[in-house]
């Protein structure tokens, strides 16, 4: 691997952390109001709506590699990663808007139009976030630094998550009830400029810098990747414990309006304080988590430990607490969150090291397909979660704006809190399986080293 920088300057790892605003701008606004406005504002049907995701996602997911590996195997003069996010931050952004639209047609041409835009947001998605995701591993080699950068990107991404959970809402009040899918179209052309602009900062301030040292194999093929993945224990269990992880947070995420609105009945300024306060604790749980790490209180595989627990603990309360003690069952709601963020930093640097030991191992550059395999974890999960909201919804009865019945309050109440607490529990588990900790990444670098000044001794 030839060395890249030790020390990235803050304006890159700003620049690199803008990268994830625009993809936090997708993943808020799909997962905290798309089903919402397919159900409710569109008039989609809640199982037509988990058809939707289900196999919209399943597309997407799959493609997730394939973009991964093209990324690894081609170079142009902005180097693998970067030109994906140059060449595609203009048509991410109007996908981002086309989505949100509720164009007067039959309920059929309705459900066409949503299949058709939300399969382009995500397919421009995933064209952007794959890359972005290798672009970790080349900007440094350094393993500290790349938690460093982490630091910066994810209090950046929760920002703009804010963004969407706390404006969005309140620039949808303002219109009545009427017009509110003119509301969300107006809203979201905001949106996708926004995350047009995000990316191309990205692009422009961020540079590559560590090319590893892979002798050409004529094998190299995207069926050889992932039949290492699939048969390296290592690398197998990190990326079921990221798609149980992922699994949680977006039950939790997604189920926050049906919970807010329905099961506590509390109106839209209390939504919008609840998704701000999940916003708030993304933002300081990395700051927290990082500043655990850098004074050695945990490492990080142990922070990732207590953040998997400890967001499973701090979720049982909410099943048993009345739905009129509100602000208690908010607050373990928000603890719950604040704990599963604790472990982000850490586990979104983890393919980067993963693709470091597949360097060593096996002679493969796969930043970018390990970088799409966790994506498609986060996307196959959320697919399941969100097919799985809509089934569960329908199974109970639920009909948007009716007063809700003893089995659509425990239907919300298992989307909320019951099944992410069996996935932390779960992903725990497989993350004791994952056996790359500080001591076994460093042997890695130290033999990476040395095949470098091997080879540049031969030459």
């Amino acid at each position: 691997m030839q060395p890249a920088a030790d020390h990235i300057s803050i304006r890159e790892k700003i620049c690199y952390g803008l990268g994830d605003s625009s993809a936090n701008i997708f993943f808020g606004m799909t997962m905290m109001f798309l089903p919402y406005f397919y159900t409710d504002v569109v008039g989609l049907t809640a199982s037509a709506m988990g058809a939707l995701f289900l196999i919209a996602r399943l597309v997407d997911a799959f493609s997730d590699p394939i973009i991964g590996n093209f990324a690894d195997r081609h170079e142009t003069k902005h180097g693998h990663y970067r030109p994906f996010l140059l060449y595609l931050a203009i048509p991410y952004g109007l996908s981002c808007f086309l989505v949100f639209l509720a164009p007067d047609l039959s309920y059929t041409g309705k459900l066409i139009y949503a299949f058709v835009t939300y399969i382009f947001l995500i397919l421009m998605y995933a064209s952007t976030v794959v890359p972005y995701v290798g672009l970790l591993s080349v900007l440094t080699d350094n393993p500290a630094e790349r938690l460093a950068i982490n630091s910066y990107r994810f209090p950046l991404a929760k920002s703009a998550f804010l963004l969407c959970s706390a404006v969005v809402p309140m620039f949808v009040a303002t219109y009545d009830k009427a017009h509110e899918a003119q509301a969300y179209s107006h809203a979201m052309i905001i949106i996708g400029i926004l995350a047009a602009c995000c990316t191309l900062a990205c692009f422009f301030g961020t540079k590559e810098r560590s090319h590893p040292l892979i002798v050409k194999d004529e094998n190299d093929t995207l069926f050889s990747k992932i039949k290492i993945i699939a048969k390296t224990r290592t690398l197998r269990s990190f990326y079921i414990f990221f798609a149980l992880t992922q699994a949680a947070f977006t039950f939790k995420g997604s189920s926050a309006i049906y919970y807010a609105k329905y099961y506590l009945a509390q109106n839209d300024a209390y939504l919008t304080g609840l998704l701000s306060a999940f916003s708030i604790a993304g933002i300081v749980a990395p700051i927290v988590s990082m500043w655990l790490i850098r004074k050695k209180v945990f490492n990080k595989l142990a922070m990732l430990r207590v953040a998997t627990l400890g967001a499973a603990v701090t979720a049982a309360p909410i099943l048993i607490i009345p739905p009129e003690h509100y602000l208690l069952s908010s607050l373990f709601l928000i603890l719950s969150t604040f704990f599963g963020e604790l472990g982000i930093v850490v586990y979104w640097a983890l393919p980067a090291d993963c693709a470091d030991l597949c360097q060593l191992k096996f002679n493969k550059k796969m930043a970018g397909v390990l970088g799409a395999v966790a994506l498609f974890s986060q996307k196959f999960a959320m697919s399941l979660v969100g097919a799985g909201i809509g089934l569960i919804l329908t199974f109970v009865s639920y009909q948007p704006g009716a007063a809700i019945t003893p089995a659509v309050a425990s239907g919300i109440l298992a989307i909320t809190a019951a099944l992410p607490i069996a996935c932390h529990v779960i992903s725990y588990y497989f993350l004791n399986q994952y056996d790359l900790d500080e001591a076994a990444v460093r042997k890695i670098h130290l033999e990476l080293a040395g095949l470098y000044a091997q080879a540049e001794q031969a030459h």
